[in-house]
């Protein structure tokens, strides 16, 4: 064997060895990040691995290095935030930038989730293989073999053993809540599967507001809910009314490049009057928009 055989499978034998290790890097530190998104969003966490290494070469593209894009998602009409260019199918093409790889993967979730195209893709019966080619079809990718090169990289590093993680703690917000008739406020949420558990307290000139709810997600960022808790009215402590509400709300990332969201309620609420005849109150209605930080 010469010499230049022996140098080239060498070369090759680390190669081979640091692409491996790469990945494995990869799984490692974007895990958990893969596995919060799913929880929230219900894409599998095998895909946005696999998609995150296939997009990225590992993480080590010039794309996420320069950008922390992550996923090759070009900025499209939509697109508000800080780009970069680069050279894909054509030249000098229009990329989204990130402040971080948390940022890059949530607008990954967001991408998928908020565009009609990828709808069909979020039902509960479609595992890893169906999203995979569904992807493909949708047109996420113009390589023909897209699917089967995300499948391949899922099987080889065992990635569906995340499909299956639970939650982690990381889906606890603080918010700051501002509205009608309750001017100012703050809470606690905890959100899981797109569901909400929340405690409230709110208040104005006129009486203030703490409240217990859940929300249920019913369609993409659309939630229905209902709450219960105590009226206060400061003038008199005596009066004090216990009240159940029904509520729609709607929420939103309201910056790409901020790892924080925009809850918006309206709804009503229906007062127990019983005990409390003098005070002339029945229903009241409110809106609230929620600032939610992780």
């Amino acid at each position: 064997m010469t010499l230049y055989r022996v140098l080239l499978i060498i070369f090759l034998s680390c190669n081979f060895l640091f692409s491996q290790n790469k990945i494995e890097n990869y799984i490692a530190n974007y895990k958990q990040l893969a596995i919060d998104e799913m929880n929230r969003y219900s894409i599998p966490a095998s895909i946005t691995l696999a998609q995150g290494i296939l997009e990225s070469g590992g993480g080590q593209s010039k794309l996420a290095k320069d950008a922390f894009n992550h996923f090759g998602i070009k900025c499209h009409k939509n697109w508000k935030g800080d780009k970069v260019y680069h050279d894909d199918d054509d030249e000098n093409e229009c990329f989204r930038k990130y402040n971080s790889v948390k940022e890059s993967f949530r607008d990954h979730s967001l991408f998928l989730s908020e565009r009609g195209r990828y709808s069909f893709l979020f039902n509960p019966k479609n595992d890893y293989k169906d999203w995979a080619r569904g992807l493909k079809k949708a047109g996420y990718a113009t390589n023909p073999k897209y699917a089967e090169k995300l499948i391949n990289i899922i099987e080889e590093y065992n990635l569906n053993k995340f499909d299956k993680k639970i939650l982690k703690d990381k889906s606890i917000y603080f918010s700051h809540v501002y509205g009608f008739p309750y001017l100012h406020g703050i809470g606690l949420y905890y959100i899981a599967n797109n569901n909400i558990i929340y405690s409230e307290i709110s208040t104005s000139y006129l009486f203030s507001n703490l409240r217990l709810g859940l929300h249920y997600n019913f369609y993409n960022n659309f939630l229905i809910g209902t709450n219960v808790g105590l009226i206060y009215y400061p003038q008199n402590f005596d009066h004090i009314l216990y009240h159940i509400s029904i509520d729609l709300a709607y929420d939103k990332i309201i910056k790409n490049n901020k790892y924080k969201s925009l809850l918006i309620k309206s709804g009503i609420q229906m007062a127990n009057k019983s005990l409390f005849d003098n005070i002339d109150i029945d229903f009241v209605p409110y809106i609230s928009l929620n600032y939610l930080i992780n």
